[in-house]
């Protein structure tokens, strides 16, 4: 009998590195998802301080190319940040609570991480048949501030993408943030 299995991975990934500075959230509305503090600082002031900008400069396109991120073992996952509040507080897309520590991110480039990802896909599962992508709405922000929404539109075609931003992905049942997650389908039988 033939296997006539496609193989398939289930895979995520984000372009961002570690930097060395860190934040601690010493007061958050859970409920909310609202920092209120960062070091024992106004969250806003703090942040745009790590980011070398007023307060008066915050908005989703800095939120995107600074991200911040909490460690688990050896794997950072961003919690991005969806405003600033008239109060000083940082609203964000995910929960946050009172003690966790967040690592400052920078971006790599983004179009380079994608090459790398499809390629490692192409070498595991042979040309994609067809990869169903969940893209964050703040990649495409990094990408449209940067003038690269055409090449990355290309990329996904040529890679056979299919696919929409979002507000937010699941990967191995944890919520994430500021990742392209997806399903690679291949096209050689196992």
């Amino acid at each position: 009998m033939i296997n006539t299995l496609l193989p398939f991975e289930v895979f995520t990934t984000h372009h961002l590195r570690p930097r060395q500075e860190k934040l601690v959230v010493t007061r958050a509305d859970r409920a909310r998802r609202r920092v209120l503090e960062l070091n024992a600082l106004p969250a806003a002031e703090e942040y745009a301080r790590l980011a070398g900008l007023p307060v008066a400069a915050l908005d989703a396109t800095v939120f995107a190319r600074h991200p911040l991120a909490v460690r688990l073992g050896e794997s950072h996952y961003v919690r991005s940040i969806q405003r600033v509040n008239d109060d000083g507080s940082l609203s964000f897309y995910c929960a946050v609570e009172n003690g966790i520590v967040l690592t400052a991110m920078q971006p790599a480039p983004l179009l380079e991480d994608l090459e790398a990802v499809f390629a490692g896909l192409t070498e595991r599962l042979g040309e994609p048949a067809l990869i169903i992508g969940c893209d964050c709405f703040l990649r495409r922000l990094e990408l449209e501030a940067l003038g690269q929404v055409g090449a990355a539109s290309g990329l996904l075609g040529r890679s056979r993408v299919i696919g929409f931003n979002t507000y937010g992905e699941q990967h191995h049942g944890m919520h994430i943030n500021q990742t392209f997650t997806g399903v690679a389908i291949g096209s050689r039988s196992r």
